[in-house]
């Protein structure tokens, strides 16, 4: 996978997972608060429904980050973005699987830090992208100081 191709599905990804944090919150603090499935099969159906955005955006986000990581992303380019972005999306899909997990086991006292260790996996991505990115505009051959002789 070429660079920038790479980071167009890095970018893609968080952007699905963001609409899943929006989502995720819309549905529980707006349309249905206090909202808890009293059995498995209705905790089931409620990940699979209300929280689906959000696990796919976190996979995505570990998957695009990891195959990046695994194609080797030109160093100089990137630095150590890349693998600061791939542990912070190990964090983020982690704890979703977490809160995933216990909910199932219908435990719901977990969830607030499963959430926000998810959150904070996230903005380590978005952050470590954002710096890369940074790199980039100022080592583009454009900007360069170089003159011809």
């Amino acid at each position: 996978m070429h660079d920038r191709s790479t980071r167009r599905f890095i970018w893609v990804s968080l952007v699905v997972q963001l609409v899943g944090y929006v989502y995720d919150a819309v549905w529980h603090g707006l349309l249905n608060p206090g909202f808890e499935p009293a059995t498995r099969a209705e905790m089931a159906h409620h990940l699979a429904t209300v929280h689906l955005p959000l696990y796919l955006g976190a996979a995505a986000v570990l998957v695009s980050t990891g195959a990046g990581l695994l194609a080797g992303g030109r160093r100089s380019a990137g630095g150590l973005a890349l693998p600061v972005a791939f542990a912070g999306a190990l964090v983020s899909a982690g704890a979703e699987a977490w809160h995933a997990s216990s909910h199932l086991a219908l435990d719901t006292h977990s969830a607030p830090v499963a959430g926000i260790l998810s959150v904070i996996g996230f903005l380590v991505v978005l952050v470590s992208m954002s710096f890369s990115r940074r790199g980039r505009q100022r080592q583009s051959p454009g900007t360069s100081d170089r003159r011809a002789a």
